[in-house]
């Protein structure tokens, strides 16, 4: 992965493997129908010769599993469904490939094989999402090749949403919409992703064949000022969702924007997850009040859902998160974990910096960072490892923010000798905090 974009070369060595297999047995009792996608009368094509959107469309029916053996599948256009409900889509190293892309302008290919919008799976729309259960995996989308990279799946959820087991294969060079986008839409609904493999990233829109524009925030257009690389992020919530994300097991990086950009409603929840090199930030989240306790995330020990457990609030945990290049694009800077809005909690996480940036302060590099949107923050037991000039941490907010058993390591340049010194905008409270291993 990471070949075709020099920008990419060389990404962080880390273990990127997902499995891409879902056994259709684990999710029989759960649909009245088991279709395979390959058989009479569907007959999708395996070898990748012939597109499969009108077998999609004849097999999708309510309550119904539809099985993709393993072959590679080619898809000439969208395919979008919305208005049904309990679906799956499960693969075992099911390839998806979208046809041959000559000309793209935005998000619409204009030449090509393929035509039409860049979203291979659109499911649900925001005012009318995907009721039931939507099961979708066991998937390689194959970037590999020059002139690939759409959005894979596009989900808006009205109830609850697995989706696991996927790998973007390669490196997003259309300058289109991110791998994918998904959300909770309704208070008590759960979209749960997990296990997806995007470290091959994707290439700012003006490295590409793609000729959009956008707009900078006076109106006017440009080729490469703000604005540069809007929606050309790996993972994305929605501003309207409501209800509770959980992305785990993620391994992310490096886009031209946000890596993991999970900001928008409801409680977002991010763990175990490892994000590198992407420009903005690598992972972004915020907070509202509405949702729900849902059972599984929220249970009591004596059987009753509270809204004050380890999760009452929007989280990050358990993430690895690594600084050392710029992706391909026009930024100089990156955050690490940004916290944009609401109440959240950062825990248990190692982060690196090993760039340095021409900027500093809010918009330098930084390991943890809060907006002005924030209402309470706490960061506790994480380990930053500073290995060139940067900010352990920047508070934008006047909020409570707390940092709590945090160790601080600055290698290779001379930090001073005080927490503070590696702490930028408003000062947070600090409860055994080191520098060096000094507090």
């Amino acid at each position: 992965m990471g070949e075709g974009n020099p920008a990419n070369v060389g990404a962080t060595n880390i273990d990127t493997g997902v499995t891409t297999v879902i056994d259709p047995a684990a999710y029989e009792d759960r649909f009245s129908n088991v279709v395979d996608i390959t058989d009479d009368p569907y007959n999708a094509d395996p070898t990748g010769e012939e597109p499969i959107n009108d077998a999609l469309m004849m097999a999708w029916e309510d309550d119904t599993l539809i099985v993709f053996p393993q072959g590679q599948y080619k898809m000439n256009q969208s395919f979008r469904r919305t208005g049904w409900r309990d679906v799956g889509l499960v693969g075992q190293n099911a390839v998806i490939r979208h046809g041959e892309v000559e000309a793209i302008s935005g998000h619409t290919v204009d030449e090509g094989e393929y035509r039409g919008g860049t979203m291979l799976f659109q499911i649900g729309t925001t005012d009318s999402p995907h009721q039931g259960e939507l099961v979708f995996g066991g998937f390689i989308f194959d970037w590999a090749r020059e002139n690939a990279g759409m959005r894979g799946l596009y989900a808006m959820v009205g109830d609850r949403a697995e989706i696991r087991n996927i790998a973007f294969n390669g490196v997003h060079d259309l300058g289109t919409h991110g791998n994918m986008r998904v959300a909770a839409m309704a208070p008590d609904a759960f979209a749960h992703v997990d296990s997806i493999d995007m470290s091959g990233g994707g290439m700012h829109y003006t490295d590409t064949i793609n000729t959009r524009q956008t707009e900078n925030y006076d109106g006017s257009t440009s080729d490469g000022g703000f604005g540069q690389s809007w929606s050309t992020t790996g993972i994305a919530g929605h501003r309207g969702m409501s209800g509770t994300t959980l992305f785990e097991n993620v391994i992310c990086g490096p886009w031209p924007d946000n890596g993991m950009y999970i900001q928008g409603g409801g409680r977002q929840i991010v763990r175990n997850c490892i994000t590198s090199n992407s420009g903005t930030s690598n992972i972004r989240f915020n907070h509202t009040d509405d949702w729900e306790p849902i059972p599984e995330l929220d249970e009591s020990e004596d059987g009753e859902l509270t809204r004050h457990g380890p999760y009452g609030q929007s989280t990050v945990e358990g993430c690895v998160v690594i600084i050392d290049r710029m992706p391909s694009g026009v930024h100089d800077a990156q955050r690490s974990i940004w916290h944009y809005a609401g109440e959240g909690v950062i825990r248990d996480c190692e982060v690196t910096v090993a760039h340095e940036s021409e900027s500093g302060g809010a918009a330098g590099n930084f390991a943890i960072g809060t907006r002005s949107g924030v209402t309470e923050s706490v960061v506790e037991n994480c380990k930053i490892s500073l290995l060139e000039p940067a900010d352990a941490f920047y508070s934008g907010t006047s909020a409570p923010v707390m940092l709590r058993d945090v160790d601080i390591v600055a290698d290779g340049w001379d930090a001073g000798s005080s927490v503070s010194t590696v702490i930028g905008g408003q000062t947070p409270s600090l409860e055994n905090v080191t520098l060096n291993g000094s507090l």
